[in-house]
């Protein structure tokens, strides 16, 4: 299916479609990574408010300072979670368990995504939520161990999206997502 141009967007195509199951943020993470569960939130061009990664810069660990704020939403499938959950033979991690700020049903582990694509969130009543483009694969940190001493291994491309904010706008559990490869894509096909 074509995506027609519009003022928000230009031309591409639905690769695949999913669903919101959680919309996660919090002040402070818990146990490190965590973020806490909520039926929806505001994405605006830093993030989300409230949320501890929200703002116009973030601190950069690897260069020790204060850097632009390119990366204010993660996204994670649930497929990734699951698969590496049963993998490595722990319990189910909660939404949030990742840091992620939405956590994804349908659109499988995410692996496949590229810079350029594009997250387009719609209200179950149809409403336009928030557009996301994805900036890069998001590496897994080795906070994650706290769950198993080989997790950040597993997840090592699986661990979701890092997405800037194309479209400000509502994202909730149960909203429809679709993911959206324009033609001018790195590797997209015609």
């Amino acid at each position: 299916m074509k995506i027609e141009e519009n003022e928000h967007h230009t031309p591409g195509t639905i690769v695949r479609s999913g669903t919101v199951i959680a919309v996660c943020y919090s002040s402070e993470l818990i146990n490190g990574v965590g973020k806490q569960p909520h039926q929806s939130a505001l994405i605006t061009t830093w993030g989300i408010p409230g949320d501890r990664h929200y703002g116009e810069t973030r601190m950069s660990h690897s260069l020790r300072k204060s850097v632009p704020n390119d990366r204010p939403i993660t996204a994670v499938g649930v497929e990734a979670v699951r698969d590496v959950c049963e993998l490595l033979g722990i319990p189910h991690i909660p939404a949030g368990g990742l840091g992620e700020n939405l956590l994804l049903e349908g659109l499988g582990d995410l692996s496949d995504l590229q810079a350029g694509d594009e997250l387009y969130i719609t209200g179950a009543d149809g409403t336009p939520g928030a557009v996301l483009v994805v900036r890069k694969q998001n590496e897994p940190c080795s906070n994650l161990q706290i769950y198993h001493r080989l997790m950040v291994r597993e997840m090592y491309g699986r661990r979701g999206v890092v997405c800037t904010v194309l479209r400000e706008g509502p994202a909730s559990t149960g909203d429809r997502v679709e993911l959206v490869r324009k033609a001018s894509a790195p590797g997209a096909r015609p």
